[in-house]
C-alpha cells in the first residue's frame, strides 16, 4: 500500500530536521575537538609558581660529588626533614636546577660539563658547558636557556628542551667574571661575583650585550642569589650573611641577617615568605619572614638543622628551575581526539543512511502491460460464449 502524500511529507520534514541536528552536532564535535587539541599546549610540564609548605628539596654535595634529595615540611613553626637519600654520583656536582623535562641539571665544576640526571633512576648524561668551569646554574624565565659560570668565572648559555652544547657569553664593564644570576621583574637580571666564603660585588647584567653595572662592592654575602616573588625582593647569600634587596631600589639593602658559624652557598624560596639556605658546613637554615617581610627581622622564625656533610647547593622550589608540574594538556588531547572520532563516526553513519535511503526511494521502471488481442478480450466479456466456464 502506497504511503499517502501527506504522510510522506511529514516524514520527509522530520528526516530533514534530524539531518540538520546531526550535522550541527558533527560540526560542534569536530571543531571543538580540533580546537581542544590545537590549544592543549605543553603536554608535560611547566615551572611551578604556586607557594609550597612541603615537598622535595634536591641538593648537591661536593664530597662525594653527588645529587641528593630530602622531603621537608613546615607547619606551626616546626621544620621536618626526612632522612636524605642519594640520587646519583656526578663528577664535580655543584649548582643544581630542574630542567623543563623534569631532569635535574647539575654543574660539573672543572669538568666543563653540565649533567642531566633522571631523578627517578639516577641515570646521567653530559653535554659540554662551553666554558672550563660550570658551577652555579640558573634558568631564564621563559625556560629556554640555562646559564652557568665559575665562582667567579666566564658565563655560558646552553639551550634547553632539549639540552644542548653551551657557548660563552663575553661580559665586560664593571666585571668580566660572575658567579650567579637571578631574574627579577621587567627583564631585570642581577649578578654576584663573590667566591665561596669571600667578598664580592652585586650588579646588573645585560645578557644581550654582556655589559655589567656594579651596584655594591666588597660585600660579604654576594655569592648565591635568588629572586623571591612573595616579597618581591632579591635574596643574596654568602659567608654567614643573607641580604635582601628590592628591585625598585637596587642601591639600598632592605634587610640583613647574620648567622655566625655558617658558610652560605645558595638558597631556595617557598613562595610563602620563607627561604631555605644551604651552608657548606652541613646546615640547612630555614627562615620564616612571612609575618615581617624582612629577612633580618628579630621576630622571624630561624631554624638550623644539620642536613648533610659537605653540603653545596639547593635547587629552586618555585619558578624557573623548580620541579615541573603536569598540565591538563594530555587530557585535552584525549578528549579532543575522542570528539573528532565521534564526529567522523556520525558523519560516516549519516552518509550511509542517506545512501541506503536513496536506494529505497529510487523509482523502479514500470513495465507496460500489452493489450490482449481483440478475440481474447471478447472471451472475457460478460455473456460471451467463450468466456463461459
Amino acid at each position: 500500500m502506497a504511503t499517502p502524500p501527506a504522510r510522506r511529507g511529514i516524514r520527509g520534514a522530520a528526516h530533514r530536521r534530524a539531518a540538520v541536528l546531526v550535522g550541527a552536532l558533527i560540526v560542534i564535535l569536530g571543531a571543538g575537538g580540533a580546537g581542544a587539541m590545537a590549544t592543549a599546549g605543553p603536554t608535560t610540564v611547566v615551572p611551578s609558581t604556586a607557594p609550597i609548605a612541603a615537598g622535595t628539596l634536591y641538593f648537591t654535595r661536593f664530597r662525594p660529588p653527588s645529587v641528593n634529595r630530602v622531603e621537608f615540611s613546615y607547619r606551626d613553626s616546626h621544620l621536618h626533614l626526612s632522612t636524605p637519600t642519594e640520587v646519583a654520583r656526578v663528577p664535580g656536582a655543584d649548582g643544581i636546577v630542574t630542567g623543563p623535562d623534569g631532569h635535574l641539571l647539575v654543574g660539573g665544576v672543572h669538568t666543563g660539563k653540565i649533567f642531566s640526571v633522571d631523578p627517578s633512576s639516577g641515570a646521567a648524561a653530559a653535554v659540554p658547558a662551553g666554558i672550563a668551569a660550570a658551577m652555579h646554574l640558573s634558568i631564564s624565565p621563559n625556560g629556554r636557556t640555562l646559564y652557568t659560570a665559575g665562582e667567579p668565572g666566564t658565563l655560558a648559555a646552553l639551550p634547553l628542551n632539549p639540552l644542548g652544547r653551551g657557548h660563552e657569553i663575553p661580559i665586560h664593564g664593571a666585571t668580566d667574571a660572575v658567579t650567579a644570576l637571578a631574574f627579577g621583574p621587567n627583564g631585570q637580571v642581577l649578578y654576584t661575583d663573590s667566591p665561596p666564603a669571600g667578598r664580592g660585588s652585586i650588579g646588573l647584567i645585560d645578557l644581550a650585550t654582556g655589559e655589567t653595572t656594579r651596584l655594591f662592592t666588597d660585600l660579604t654575602g654576594a655569592h648565591g642569589i635568588v629572586y623571591d616573588p612573595w616579597s618581591r625582593t632579591y635574596l643574596v647569600v654568602g659567608g654567614d650573611i643573607a641580604l635582601q634587596i628590592s628591585p625598585d631600589n637596587l642601591h639600598h639593602i632592605e634587610s640583613e641577617l647574620a648567622l655566625p658559624g655558617n658558610r652560605f652557598d645558595q638558597a631556595a624560596v617557598t613562595g610563602r615568605g620563607q627561604v631555605l639556605i644551604a651552608s657548606n658546613l652541613g646546615a640547612l637554615v630555614f627562615v620564616d619572614y612571612s609575618k615581617t617581610g624582612r629577612i633580618g627581622d628579630t621576630a622571624d622564625v630561624v631554624i638550623s638543622r644539620n642536613l648533610a656533610h659537605n653540603l653545596d647547593d639547593v635547587a629552586p622550589l618555585i619558578g624557573p628551575g623548580a620541579p615541573p608540574v603536569p598540565t591538563n594538556a594530555a587530557v585535552r588531547v584525549k578528549v579532543g581526539l575522542a570528539a573528532v572520532l565521534v564526529a567522523l563516526a556520525l558523519l560516516v553513519g549519516m552518509l550511509v543512511v542517506a545512501w541506503r535511503s536513496r536506494r529505497r526511494t529510487k523509482p523502479k521502471r514500470r513495465t507496460q502491460r500489452r493489450p490482449l488481442p481483440r478475440w481474447d478480450r471478447r472471451r472475457r466479456e460478460p455473456g460471451s460464449v467463450l468466456g463461459r466456464p
